[in-house]
């Protein structure tokens, strides 16, 4: 009788909370969490949680076989870290720029003001925060531009972020004016336009009604309580007149991802705390516009209404992806090409992860399985590989000094320094100090008086061309989470040489300078 009163009263609670819920919201009911992962999160087998190690196994030795440059990658279900990959040189404490990803922050701090009686609504008009200031292009369509509107990417303010052409606002000197300056060419609420300036001036906004800096209140009001680790100015930066980026941004740990996904998960509750609106989850993922490539988007969240998920997406891969009616959240982090949609990301949920749920209850252990998949993390981790063999023309260059032509790196002689047996060689660029470059599959740190936190790792590809990783963009700051990547080629033949520099994750065309060798 007992189990029939609890079924019975679990039922009525469901039904009464999705009466509450908008028409089209993908926000569900879920079981409460055995914990809160404030401290630390526990960890389980897949199969204890119904999922089938084998795929997850599968899943990450094909990433490993192909390089698939991602950075990290997180499984939870039913509140259990079940799948914990950081690829090297990638680590579970490396801060990943997020990118786009700020913007779902973004929105959930408005919900938490909103919460807290500082923004009435959503519905609040744009122009409301702005009595006392001037702009450009006012009239009935931007007086009607909501808050919600922002959150939607709807405002219909010309932003042309993309259009090549124009001044952005990221090169303007006040980014708040820029915005409120825009024409409005669409009808506000109508029409999905990506938007970077949208999301900022919720962050501007939030800072007016606040009387607090974004980042402050997000720290105080929201990571604190989650346990996620003070974000200093270094980890979010700020524009011009020191609004916190609203658009892009913000650096966190993946596990500090999965914390604001699980706080979504659980209708913005934490521990004993309300922190966000149960009713501000549920509209933040219900669909308020379509996005050109069909999917949904709620308020600065991705939505899928058809396989029931939401997701925050940012440039390069990422992401978070939370299945209420599944109680799944999968978290990733990568350096994949910037203006692609992340087809390596959709194959991996729709080919494994999600194939790999095959139970609400729990699944016989498959020990065989899972020491692969452990293998796999393991070798993700340490891709340790054996020293290969030199060609000869490693020896015969070795400690020879190439002087480069005028180029727009600024590189003007460099020198590789190989031993045989040796797993590091020795780059030296413009006379300064050396540089260790992994043999072995591994990258080496190093700090010169021209790099700090500098990674690279190298190969011979063939018989004169030896190419370098280096996980950085070609220009811009030598820091591990931001998002670029650059493989450099050296090709050897007779006294020359020919470097080219590919940048890997924005594209564009390679850098391509010579050099010839001269007397030491």
């Amino acid at each position: 009788m007992k189990f029939y009163k609890t079924i019975t009263l679990i039922l009525t609670i469901a039904l009464i909370f999705s009466a509450c819920l908008p028409s089209k919201s993908i926000a569900r009911p879920v079981a409460g969490p055995d914990y809160w992962p404030t401290q630390n999160w526990q960890s389980s087998s897949p199969e204890q949680q119904g999922m089938d190690s084998a795929k997850l196994a599968d899943m990450l030795e094909e990433i490993n076989q192909n390089k698939t440059n991602i950075h990290s990658l997180l499984i939870i279900r039913n509140g259990y870290l079940i799948t914990e990959v950081y690829f090297h040189p990638y680590t579970q404490d490396t801060k990943e720029h997020i990118q786009s990803v700020t913007k779902s922050v973004i929105g959930m701090l408005v919900g938490k003001a909103i919460g807290d009686g500082s923004i009435k609504s959503a519905n609040e008009k744009l122009v409301s925060f702005y009595t006392n200031r001037t702009f450009s292009n006012t009239g009935a369509k931007k007086d009607s531009i909501r808050l919600k509107d922002l959150l939607s990417m709807s405002s219909g303010l010309d932003c042309q972020e993309f259009s090549g052409t124009g001044t952005t606002m990221e090169q303007s000197p006040d980014w708040v004016q820029f915005m409120l300056d825009l024409p409005v060419t669409t009808t506000p609420g109508q029409q999905f336009g990506y938007c970077n300036g949208n999301a900022h001036l919720l962050s501007a906004i939030l800072e007016k009604t606040n009387h607090l800096n974004t980042r402050i209140y997000a720290n105080q009001e929201i990571f604190q309580p989650l346990g996620i680790p003070f974000v200093s100015e270094s980890d979010w930066g700020a524009d011009p007149q020191g609004f916190s980026l609203g658009g892009f941004g913000l650096h966190l740990r993946p596990k500090d991802l999965a914390k604001l996904a699980f706080l979504y998960l659980h209708h913005g509750k934490w521990e004993d705390q309300q922190i966000i609106p149960a009713s501000w989850i549920a509209e933040s993922t219900t669909q308020q516009t379509k996005k050109e490539d069909g999917s949904g988007y709620g308020y600065l969240w991705t939505v899928y209404p058809e396989d029931g998920h939401y997701a925050a997406l940012g440039l390069g891969g990422q992401q978070i992806h939370v299945y209420p009616q599944k109680d799944l959240i999968f978290i990733v982090t990568a350096g994949l090409p910037a203006f692609a949609e992340a087809p390596e990301i959709e194959k991996m949920l729709g080919e494994f992860i999600l194939p790999a749920i095959q139970s609400e209850n729990s699944l016989p252990e498959n020990a065989a399985a899972f020491s692969r998949l452990q293998k796999a993390v393991e070798f993700a981790a340490n891709p340790l590989q054996p020293i290969p063999s030199l060609p000869d023309v490693a020896l015969n260059i070795s400690q020879q000094v190439y002087k480069f032509e005028e180029n727009p790196v600024g590189w003007q002689t460099l020198k590789l320094d190989f031993k045989p047996g040796a797993n590091t060689a020795q780059l030296i660029l413009n006379d300064s100090t050396p540089v260790q470059v992994g043999l072995d599959n591994l990258y080496r740190l190093s700090n010169t008086e021209l790099f700090v936190d500098l990674l690279i790792r190298g190969s011979w590809t063939d018989k004169t061309t030896f190419v370098i990783d280096y996980p950085y963009a070609i220009s811009g700051p030598i820091k591990l989470g931001e998002l670029g990547a650059t493989q450099i080629s050296i090709k050897y033949s007779e006294d020359a040489i020919q470097t080219t520099i590919q940048p890997l994750i924005f594209g564009g065309e390679p850098i391509v300078f010579n050099g010839v060798k001269i007397n030491n």
